[in-house]
């Protein structure tokens, strides 16, 4: 076995045809079989069954396609990185982060690589979570920034950030403590996201679980929006601190902690497995993840 032969044995397996394989890789058909059997007779058992379109992995084949996928993306990273290992990171990096970390991650991010990286070049993907969480799985991003609210659902993330979600409301207004139980957000006119986000599924989860019901006067994703109408229509919002932290210094905005119960909102980052990693993307990670790391320092 050799990095051709795995080479060849995953493209034959991706197309589903040896003879596929062989004209993408511009080798005779027979050399691919031949390959083909010899990967089976080291490992001994078949890789594929014959089907009438082409062919089809068996359970070892599967297995084999997933190790040998590994093991070729690493090595491309290799020698990427040796490739790359005499110059400074460069190129094109896609993040995805929400709304809430523009104002707090770009401006630092970007300030910094214009200062010691210039030839890393940044293309700015703004959603919600399950929209950078398809972005990552589709390849669209190669580091996504976003947000989780179930424990469970942390595993294999890098995690960021923590914190309690809170109500937000006008600071001239304010004569809330600085918790208050969740059963008392029934009292206040809501402005919240739509069904789909995270944020509002968590906060409906609870008030089904707890029997509370909710007063919502209006549904937007928009942040800005959100924001309008609790400043001018006499609302109030769920929201991380981080989100508002920028008017709670200005004095535009209080906040109370959500207790009875907390409801914690996690910030991770991930990078995307569809293609090995560059150096410049690894660059982009690193300075974000530092970034998140000093925001809870800074609200």
């Amino acid at each position: 076995m050799n990095l051709e032969h795995l080479r060849t044995f995953t493209r034959a397996a991706e197309l589903g045809s040896f003879t596929k394989a062989a004209v993408s890789l511009g080798v005779a058909q027979p050399t691919v079989s031949r390959i083909i059997s010899e990967l089976e007779a080291e490992w001994d058992g078949p890789l594929f069954y014959r089907t009438g379109r082409g062919v089809a992995l068996s359970e070892l084949g599967q297995e084999a396609l997933m190790r040998a996928q590994s093991l070729l993306r690493e090595v491309e990273q290799v020698s990427e990185d040796l490739r790359a290992f005499s110059r400074l990171p460069s190129g094109n990096v896609s993040l995805g982060l929400p709304p809430s970390l523009i104002s707090y991650v770009i401006p630092k991010l970007l300030n910094q690589l214009r200062r010691e990286r210039p030839g890393i070049r940044l293309r700015v993907y703004e959603g919600f979570s399950e929209q950078i969480e398809r972005w990552l799985s589709e390849g669209i991003v190669d580091v996504g920034i976003y947000s989780k609210y179930k424990e469970g659902s942390l595993k294999g993330s890098g995690l960021m950030l923590n914190s309690r979600l809170v109500l937000a409301g006008v600071a001239a207004h304010w004569d809330l403590p600085d918790e208050i139980d969740f059963e008392q957000l029934a009292n206040f006119p809501l402005v919240l996201p739509a069904l789909t986000n995270g944020l509002r599924m968590a906060v409906d989860a609870v008030a089904k679980r707890m029997r509370i019901e909710l007063t919502i006067v209006a549904e937007a994703d928009s942040i800005l929006a959100q924001k309008e109408m609790t400043l001018n229509c006499g609302c109030y919002m769920i929201k991380a601190p981080q989100t508002i932290a920028g008017e709670k210094h200005d004095g535009i905005f209080a906040s109370s902690v959500i207790r009875n119960p907390y409801i914690n909102r996690h910030v991770v980052l991930v990078t995307g497995q569809q293609k090995p990693l560059s150096r410049a993307s690894r660059e982009v990670a690193a300075r974000a993840t530092s970034i998140l790391r000093g925001f809870s320092s800074d609200i």
